[in-house]
This record gives C-alpha cells, sequence and structure tokens, in this order.
C-alpha cells in the first residue's frame, strides 16, 4: 500500500516553473515578431515596386503619345506647303508646337494645330487653335490635361532641335572639286529652339557653318544664296521628368530622340 502511494506520487505532472514560462513566452514573441517584420517588408518592396511600375507606365504613355505626334509633323499629303515654323516650332524649352493634315484633305483646319507643353506640374497638349498665332504662341488655342498632377507631378519637360541638319540640293559647282562644291551639309550652333533650315534670310545666312560630320566637311563652306534649294532634316529631342505627387522620393527621367518623317523642302528668296 505504502508503495503504490510512493509509486505514484513519483510519476505525476509537475508543470511549468515561472522562468520556463517567461522564456517559452519571449521566444514566441521573437518568432511572431520576425514573422511580422518580414510580411511588412515585402509588403512595402511590393507597393514600392507596383508604384515603379505604375510611373513608369504613366510617363511612358505621355511620350508614347509625343512621339507618334511629333513625328507626323508637317505631312500635308503633297496638296499644300507650310508657312515657316507653322508646321514645327519649338517656341521655348518647354513648348513645342506643330501641325499636320490629319485628314489629308489638302488644307489645314484649326483641329490640326497641336502642341505640348509643361503648365505647373502637369503637361498640357493643344487640340486646337484657330488664331493667327497658332505657329508662334503657346498662350493661343485650346489646350487639355495629358497628366493629372495630383498622381504625377512632372518637374520638367524640355524640347531641343539638336543634330537638326540642313543640306542644300543645289549642285552648281564641280562635283569633283570640293572646294567649290554647292552640295553641302549645314548647321547652327544654337539646336535649342531652332531648325537650321529656317535661318534663311537677312543675318542669319551668316550663322551656317560647314557640319564636321559631313563627307564634305574638307571643302570650303559657301554660304546658301538666293535660289538654293534646301532641306531640313529635323530631329526633336525631349526629355521628361516626374515623380508621384505624394511620394516625390519615387521619381524617374527619359529622354528621346524623335525623327520628323516630314523633311522640310525650302528655296532661299
Amino acid at each position: 500500500m505504502l508503495f503504490d502511494k510512493k509509486l505514484k506520487s513519483k510519476h505525476c505532472q509537475q508543470g511549468m516553473t515561472m522562468i520556463e514560462l517567461m522564456i517559452s513566452i519571449a521566444l514566441g514573441l521573437l518568432v511572431v515578431a520576425a514573422a511580422t517584420t518580414m510580411t511588412v517588408s515585402s509588403m512595402v518592396s511590393n507597393t514600392d515596386t507596383l508604384a515603379s511600375a505604375r510611373l513608369n507606365q504613366d510617363l511612358d504613355s505621355v511620350l508614347k503619345v509625343m512621339v507618334n505626334e511629333i513625328r507626323r509633323a508637317g505631312y500635308s499629303g503633297g496638296v499644300f506647303d507650310f508657312l515657316d515654323n507653322e508646321d514645327i516650332n519649338i517656341v521655348s524649352a518647354s513648348c513645342l508646337l506643330y501641325a499636320y493634315d490629319a485628314d489629308n484633305d489638302g488644307s489645314l483646319e484649326a483641329t490640326e494645330r497641336f502642341g505640348f507643353q509643361l503648365v505647373g506640374s502637369e503637361i498640357q497638349m493643344r487640340t486646337n487653335c484657330a488664331t493667327g498665332a497658332c505657329a508662334t504662341s503657346c498662350g493661343a488655342g485650346t489646350w487639355v490635361a495629358l497628366t493629372n498632377a495630383s498622381v504625377v507631378s512632372i518637374t520638367g519637360l524640355t524640347f531641343d532641335s539638336l543634330n537638326s541638319k540642313c543640306i542644300s540640293i543645289t549642285n552648281t559647282a564641280n562635283v569633283v572639286d570640293l572646294s567649290n562644291r554647292n552640295n553641302y551639309w549645314v548647321t547652327t550652333t544654337d539646336g535649342t529652339t531652332g531648325f537650321p533650315c529656317l535661318a534663311t534670310s537677312g543675318t542669319g545666312l551668316t550663322t551656317y557653318v560647314m557640319d564636321a560630320d559631313s563627307v564634305y566637311a574638307s571643302g570650303t563652306f559657301v554660304a546658301p544664296a538666293s535660289g538654293d534649294r534646301l532641306i531640313g532634316v529635323r530631329q526633336v529631342n525631349v526629355e521628361l521628368n516626374g515623380n508621384f505627387s505624394n511620394d516625390s522620393s519615387m521619381s524617374k527621367s527619359e529622354r528621346v530622340a524623335i525623327s520628323v518623317r516630314n523633311n522640310r523642302v525650302r528655296t532661299i528668296p
């Protein structure tokens, strides 16, 4: 009888001490904290990835519209000629105006005079213009927002015409003697807001120089003269910078070179 009582006392459950319980709770809290940290880190990373992807998509979409539109500048279906600066004009570093015969009817309507400009922190696009200053004034016409300033803040929009060229297609001299050949590439030193072939009146002629990359660079440069025909090969470079309106640390910058497909042909008066 005594033996059975001692045996039962030996095998009865003793439970956990306070120290063991505290250690178990601490270890559990560490595991939960580690899991929580990993979950939060993963969520933040996913949020940043999605935000970056959305910013890229928004700016890429705007650039795609600009590229597709500016490439068409100067199209007239071979029916009419544009006046100087009428088909494309970089009025300022942040404003470009252009036009093309969108409906191919042989005339230029108000709804075919377009443009892009930066106003505040959003990009605007001109949808029509019926005034006499459509080719030169960024304040003329009707403009609509192309970006949403409450979502994406555009911090910079820059246009320039660097790498645009002007070539003379008049050949009145000996084609063998490069020093006398009139078929030459020419360019201007300022490519910010102008295209070379437009500087063909008054003192503008003195700004022409021989292009160092031309095959005729070793020849003697001859300034364009009255009656010479010139072809303008135009390039518009666009630089776009933007960030999220509620998170300026998430930013993006892009630069693209756009070749205008419709070269400008003109005769020096």
